[in-house]
């Protein structure tokens, strides 16, 4: 009976151990929650007021020509995909793998972002293009610079029929769903112009069109690959509460053996000694 209790006694230090850890991750990954949901929110503005001035021109200048909203005849797509670089995040990875998975096909061409993504696809048949750092960020402009310059080129060179972003999208912070954004051909809304006056675009809708839509791009990339940064940060902080919540559960019903453990070797105890006298 005390081997028991010394075994039940190791468990519970060792839990207790484990307790400590995920309590402690737990806190780091809700602070880094709350800082990258900010850094959403305040970019969301920025984004909305692009999306607003593009949807305006592209509905007012429908007779300026752009290379951005035009189908290419090429036969091949190419995704851009966002994953992490660390683990502890629950569904996180494996729900974007999950639809990159059913989407990419042997002919498509991928840019993989993320060290996760980089281990998952390393023996996929699809081309790799790998002149993208794996660690890259939305807080990192160069890296957005480099992306978005990358497949401008290439779309206008006509060497992809669409280009995809498989990010997650941010619901609350229990709910994240992966999701496939066409981001080449542009797909700009049909809007009633009504009885609104167009606004005055100058230098002209030609050079308004071709100077915006690399800003617009670019804003686009930014947006969707921020909002995957935030949906990667609440799936850890919901999986540290996770095994911490199941840490304590374990504990409790440890704790409740040992009692029981204890109580048994005690009574055993007591029975020797009574025994003992009675047969003295």
């Amino acid at each position: 009976m005390s081997q028991e209790v010394t075994k039940i006694k190791s468990r519970i230090k060792s839990v207790s151990s484990a307790l400590k850890v995920t309590s402690a991750m737990k806190l780091v990954s809700t602070v880094k929650l709350k800082k990258w949901k900010n850094k959403m929110l305040s970019f969301k503005e920025y984004s909305g007021c692009i999306d607003q001035i593009t949807d305006t021109v592209f509905r007012f200048a429908k007779k300026v020509k752009t290379p951005f909203n035009v189908i290419n005849e090429a036969t091949k797509d190419l995704y851009i995909i966002i994953s992490s670089t660390l683990g502890l995040c629950g569904s996180y990875n494996s729900n974007i793998f999950r639809l990159a998975d059913a989407q990419i096909k042997e002919e498509d061409s991928a840019i993989i972002i993320g060290g996760k993504g980089i281990l998952h696809f390393a023996n996929g048949k699809f081309t790799k293009i790998e002149d993208f750092d794996e660690n890259a960020s939305s807080q990192n402009p160069a890296f957005i610079n480099q992306l978005a310059n990358f497949i401008i080129n290439e779309y206008i060179k006509g060497n992809y029929h669409k280009i995809h972003l498989i990010y997650s999208e941010y619901r609350n912070s229990l709910a994240f769903i992966p999701k496939d954004f066409i981001v080449l051909p542009l797909g700009m809304k049909e809007i009633d112009e009504g009885n609104a006056f167009p606004p005055i675009m100058e230098p002209s809708p030609q050079e308004l069109v071709d100077t915006l839509m690399p800003i617009y791009i670019k804003t686009i990339l930014n947006s969707k690959i921020l909002e995957s940064e935030v949906c990667e940060q609440a799936a850890r902080s919901n999986a540290m509460e996770s095994a911490t919540d199941n840490a304590q559960d374990i504990l409790d019903e440890l704790q409740i053996q040992f009692n029981k453990a204890r109580q048994g070797s005690i009574t055993q105890e007591i029975t020797e000694i009574v025994g003992a006298a009675n047969a003295l």
